[in-house]
C-alpha cells in the first residue's frame, strides 16, 4: 500500500508541473493613432486678412509689428498686401493716413 502511495504522489507531482493554458480573451491590438488634420496654407494676404480682423480690423503703428507676426510677413509683404486690398476695394486708409482699415470679411 505505501508503495502504490509513493508513487501515486509521484504522478499526481508531475502532473503538477504540466503548463496551464491561458484561457483568458486575447489582449486588443491599440488603435490606430488618428492623424492631424492636414492644413492647407493660406496665402499671404488671407494671414494678413485674418490676422488684421483679430486686431480688430485695424492697422496702425501700435499694432502693425503683432500682425506681421501673427501673419508670418515681413514689412514689403505687408506694403504690397495694403496696396493689393486697397485696389481691390477689400482695404482703405484711414482718414489722417495713419492706419489701414480692412473692409472685407467680418470686417465688413
Amino acid at each position: 500500500m505505501i508503495r502504490r502511495l509513493t508513487v501515486l504522489s509521484f504522478v499526481a507531482a508531475s502532473a503538477c508541473a504540466m503548463p496551464i493554458p491561458d484561457f483568458r480573451p486575447a489582449p486588443r491590438p491599440a488603435p490606430a493613432p488618428v492623424a492631424a488634420p492636414i492644413v492647407i496654407p493660406q496665402s499671404a494676404t488671407e494671414r494678413f486678412i485674418g490676422a488684421a480682423q483679430a486686431a480688430g480690423c485695424e492697422v496702425n503703428s501700435l499694432n502693425s509689428e503683432q500682425i506681421m507676426a501673427d501673419a508670418i510677413l515681413s514689412r514689403e509683404d505687408l506694403g504690397r498686401i495694403m496696396t493689393e486690398l486697397r485696389a481691390d476695394g477689400r482695404g482703405q486708409i484711414v482718414p489722417g493716413g495713419n492706419a489701414f482699415r480692412v473692409t472685407t470679411g467680418i470686417c465688413a
